[in-house]
């Protein structure tokens, strides 16, 4: 591995761990689990420069893609539609958490009303 991508992987672990910081008592005591908290966060495309809600892209850009259910670990862009991997902006560990909780949040969705996100 080289020094630059030690030190980038470096900089998401220390961005994970502020985001950690502030994943606070206060939403835990309000029922807000740490996946859904980092499931939340504001990436922003390398594409555009277009800042947006991971679990927003994931939910309408991400509806019909078969590998939404089965862990991809692409975001999509809200507004150029350009795919990128979750590790270039989080670490690879989070970004695999992140991932495995939006899968099973569409998954339960998909079981409750009856529709398969294959189609």
């Amino acid at each position: 591995m080289r020094r630059s991508e030690r030190r980038d992987d470096e900089k998401k672990a220390l961005d994970d761990l502020n985001r950690d910081d502030r994943y606070s008592i206060d939403l835990q005591r309000r029922g807000v689990t740490k996946q859904f908290y980092d499931s939340n966060r504001m990436v922003t495309c390398p594409e555009c420069g277009k800042t947006f809600n991971l679990f927003y892209s994931r939910a309408k850009l991400c509806s019909g893609c078969p590998k939404s259910v089965t862990g991809c670990e692409l975001a999509c862009c809200i507004q150029c539609h350009t795919e990128f991997p979750l590790s270039s902006v989080m670490s690879k560990g989070a970004s695999r958490m992140t991932t495995n909780y939006m899968d099973s949040v569409i998954k339960r969705y998909h079981s409750t009303f009856g529709e398969d996100p294959r189609r």
